[in-house]
């Protein structure tokens, strides 16, 4: 792994540290984040040295497992997923080989525009079982949308995938089997972006597997982010959402089957979006959310925040806590020199396969993204910091 260090007191991220106190989800002991002592920002991927093309770009949450060989296989994908391997989680480069590119077809049915390696889980270091973040851009496809504005015209479904080779590579059923999907097709609802996005990693719970979800909602669906369930990892179509009750709710393809059939997920209290990581805390057993959250007046916040939230059950969450304040992707400030995103927790330390677990002093790794002329362009870094989970005194 190359490393770059920055101090922490000129990195532009640490502007505020909120100690508050976070409560769990219900009764017990209450912990906190906070930077660990001496905490220094360190790279993990550098753009500027190491990409393989100009768009080779950390474009969503670190996700990570050891393979069958006992290396570590990390992917923070862009629509080319390529791995970052090596003999530990702080030990990663990258690869240049790709693992899977979708085919950038016009056909919105075929979910196969352009896919991110959203969430992975194995158990046996080789056959590893992958959900995918796939956006349609209907603005790019000549008459498929009403509007120019790529996020007017931007449809979002989450399919599987499965790797039998250690995540080297990725395929997909044809067509993709879905896992998260609107009850409508991509010309209903056009001038805002639609559907469900971005999963959580995939974590092992009391012999399931589990994964939040967000969607914009619309035509029935609240907004919001669901728990999605599967009691087997193998099946892709064994996905199941919560429903408020149970996890009963099995998604249905727009374009193949009839829509009149799908159910609404219930979006879950507390959680406003995207979910960057969920992990379980070993001394506590409660799980640990984290998210990137936008500019908010309420909160006095302007630029932006990484914000977390505990839960015993994944069902219930504790309010959310602010644990850094720095400018995000959603920032408007043309002062800017870097904006962050994508923050995901995850404890190289962790005895999980899947990193599923941390102890009280994990790493929060994150998307650094360089402002030049108030834009954000393909200057991206992968950058980690380590963090400390605290256990507060009575």
């Amino acid at each position: 792994m190359r490393v770059a260090r920055t101090l922490l007191g000129a990195a532009p991220f640490l502007a505020a540290l909120l100690p508050a106190a976070l409560a769990g989800a219900a009764e017990g002991p209450r912990y906190r984040l906070e930077l660990a002592p001496g905490a220094q920002e360190e790279t993990v991927y550098a753009w500027s040295k190491e990409r393989c093309e100009e768009w080779h770009i950390p474009d969503a949450p670190l996700r990570a497992f050891r393979d069958d060989k006992g290396e570590v296989v990390a992917f923070a994908s862009h629509h080319r997923n390529r791995a970052l391997i090596g003999d530990g989680l702080d030990r990663i480069r990258t690869s240049c080989s790709i693992s899977f590119q979708a085919r950038n077809s016009p056909d919105p049915s075929q979910f196969s525009d352009m896919s991110w390696i959203a969430a992975t889980w194995t158990k046996d270091g080789r056959n590893v079982y992958a959900l995918m973040h796939d956006e349609y851009h209907a603005d790019r496809h000549p008459g498929a949308c009403r509007f120019k504005d790529g996020m007017a015209c931007w449809y979002n479904v989450v399919t599987a995938a499965r790797s039998r080779d250690g995540g080297r590579s990725f395929k997909v059923d044809d067509p993709p089997t879905v896992v998260a999907a609107p009850a409508f097709r991509q010309e209903v609802g056009q001038g805002r972006h639609r559907g469900f996005f971005n999963p959580s990693n995939i974590v092992e719970k009391d012999g399931a597997w589990y994964a939040l979800i967000a969607t914009t909602g619309g035509e029935g669906q609240k907004g919001g982010t669901c728990l999605y369930r599967t009691e087997d990892i193998r099946d892709p179509k064994a996905w199941r959402a919560f429903d408020g009750q149970d996890f009963t709710v099995r998604a249905v393809d727009p374009y193949r089957e009839d829509t009149a059939q799908a159910k609404p997920c219930q979006p879950l209290k507390v959680l406003p979006t995207t979910v960057g990581s969920i992990t379980r805390h070993e001394a506590s057993g409660q799980w640990l959310a984290i998210f990137h959250l936008g500019p908010d007046a309420r909160q006095g916040v302007a630029g932006g925040r990484v914000a977390y939230s505990w839960s015993k059950d994944l069902l219930k969450w504790s309010p959310l806590q602010t644990f850094l304040t720095h400018p995000t992707m959603w920032s408007k400030d043309c002062g800017d020199r870097e904006r962050y995103a994508y923050g995901a927790v995850a404890d190289p330390a962790s005895p999980s396969r899947n990193f599923e677990t941390t102890g009280d002093e994990p790493y929060l790794f994150m998307t650094k993204m360089h402002v030049a002329a108030c834009k954000l362009g393909p200057q991206r870094d992968l950058v980690r910091i380590k963090i400390r989970i605290v256990k507060e005194t009575p």
